[in-house]
């Protein structure tokens, strides 16, 4: 299961702090116009980076992909298709959890590679009703599966979420220490495999 750090403020600092982390990915937000980003971009230079959150333009996507961008989060509402038609790329879907079933029948042939489900109302252990909550959406759409949560879950609920469908976890360094991080990195690195005969998409 891959970790994914989102920043969205105090920029700098965080791409300072993720370097030694050495997450999959790095999302940020918030970021106020090309020059800055590029600025932000050598500290990134050792991780894949993207762009979450704020409208999308041609122009725009063309000058992330200038400052070395990986990775464009977005929206269903207000995004050109024509912007994200591309696999130059990789495209990332931020969907609201109550997402209704005529909603999940139609992601799946839309191009994009990945699903990010915002829980980030979810504290202390995972509940069924939680857990529910991803299911109902990982079970009907067939993309890579990413869960933003606002702390870090304990190393038997990651097994659970795995089990579940959750291929990454996005969580942000303004409401997550660093410290915190770093165990739930080491957590996913030693995480059991999936047992023989259990369903798992990441087996």
């Amino acid at each position: 299961m891959a970790l994914i750090v989102q920043i969205s403020s105090d920029h700098a600092a965080g791409c300072d702090g993720v370097s030694g982390l050495a997450p999959q990915a790095v999302l940020l937000s918030g970021v106020r116009g090309l020059p800055a980003l590029k600025k932000l971009e050598s500290g990134l230079s050792s991780v894949p980076w993207g762009i979450i959150g704020g409208s999308l333009t041609e122009d725009g996507v063309s000058g992330y992909k200038e400052a070395g961008c990986d990775v464009l989060a977005f929206g269903l509402a207000d995004t050109p298709v024509s912007v994200i038609n591309s696999d130059e790329l990789a495209r990332v879907l931020c969907l609201d959890p109550s997402a209704d079933e005529r909603q999940l029948r139609a992601i799946n042939p839309l191009p994009v590679d990945a699903v990010l489900i915002n829980v980030a109302g979810q504290k202390g252990s995972w509940t069924l009703e939680d857990l529910t909550n991803i299911t109902v959406i990982s079970s009907r759409v067939n993309k890579y599966i990413l869960v933003g949560i606002s702390e870090a879950p304990a190393a038997k609920d990651l097994e659970v979420l795995r089990d579940a469908g959750v291929h990454g976890l996005v969580l942000d360094v303004g409401t997550v220490s660093m410290d915190s991080l770093s165990k739930l990195k080491t957590d996913l690195q030693e995480m059991p495999r999936p047992q023989p005969g259990r369903k798992n998409r990441n087996a």
